[in-house]
């Protein structure tokens, strides 16, 4: 005890999850006081189309526990992302209002929330530009993810 399962879309590196599960493991000790031995982490990945049927729908709206911390998204919610005929700008403040409208901690922030979605959903933002997210280079990607933050 504890054990810890981290869901996420398909991609991360091992050096990341590495990473992750080093900052997970050192939290969880300072917080619960148990030992490093007692600690598990397993990841769980899945593709971005299998994630609301997967994860949202049995785990956030399902789930046996109790949820500390609600996403700032529905999948199964009409306006998922921008349209053709909407533009980033419009898209990511409109989105960061809806956000900030289901966030119950009175703390919202929407330039934390914009790097949550960022890192979890980048291919949401591909209505918005030409080359689809998946097919970016890691510098296009880079940009691609400094360009969207520069709306907010």
């Amino acid at each position: 005890m504890p054990h810890i399962i981290v869901k996420l879309y398909a991609g991360r590196t091992e050096e990341q999850k590495k990473a992750l599960t080093g900052k997970l493991v050192r939290d969880v000790i300072d917080h619960t006081g148990c030992s490093e031995t007692a600690v598990s982490v397993a990841f769980e990945e899945y593709a971005p189309e299998d994630w609301p049927e997967q994860v949202y729908k049995k785990d956030i709206l399902n789930g046996s526990g109790k949820l500390y911390k609600s996403p700032g998204y529905d999948p199964f919610a009409e306006d998922q992302g921008p349209t053709e005929s909407q533009d980033l700008m419009a898209f990511v403040r409109g989105a960061s209002e809806r956000a900030a409208m289901a966030d119950e901690s009175g703390m919202f922030n929407p330039m934390s929330w914009l790097d949550l979605e960022l890192e979890d959903s980048p291919g949401t933002f591909d209505p918005c530009f030409d080359t689809p997210w998946n097919e970016l280079s890691d510098n296009e990607k880079t940009e691609r993810m400094k360009a969207i933050r520069r709306v907010l």
